[in-house]
């Protein structure tokens, strides 16, 4: 599989803002690029932190606004992980969660390892609520392997 260059992965950042009518600045594709990883759920000081140890000069008021932004525009997923902590999740491929009720821990498990259980779900659902949806979002609570050993 060919890797791709930083250049073309901060084309493709340039191009998923504007698709949703965002102005591209240097803040939200680094972010947008630290988030869209697997298993990437920072809560918004992580994600500051993790953004100045790759030496990314950016404040912490920049990161809560921009994460807002990003959310309102639904490029990223904000989340309360089973603690009640705000995280945010940006990973594009489609993906639910596994989460810990024990240490909070939260884990990516992609949509195509799964059974397709969600997509005719949506129909009954649509038809119940008279909402218009157009997607699902799952996520699985239970206890992490490390939790589970010590329970």
């Amino acid at each position: 599989m060919p890797r791709i260059r930083n250049k073309d992965r901060a084309s493709a950042y340039r191009e998923r803002l504007r698709n949703v009518g965002l102005r591209h600045t240097l803040p939200r594709e680094r972010i947008l690029s630290y988030l869209d990883r697997k298993n990437t759920h920072p809560t918004p000081e992580e994600l500051y932190q993790g953004l100045r140890k790759k030496g990314y000069a950016i404040g912490l008021s920049t990161v809560y606004l921009n994460l807002q932004v990003l959310r309102d525009a639904g490029l990223i997923y904000e989340f309360k992980d089973p603690k009640g902590v705000t995280r945010y999740d940006g990973y594009s491929k489609p993906h639910h969660h596994l989460a810990c009720r024990s240490c909070g821990r939260v884990e990516d498990i992609l949509a195509s390892e799964l059974p397709e259980f969600l997509e005719p779900v949506i129909p009954e659902a649509e038809a119940k609520s008279n909402w218009d949806l157009d997607s699902a979002r799952v996520t699985f609570l239970g206890y992490c392997p490390r939790c589970k050993r010590s329970r």
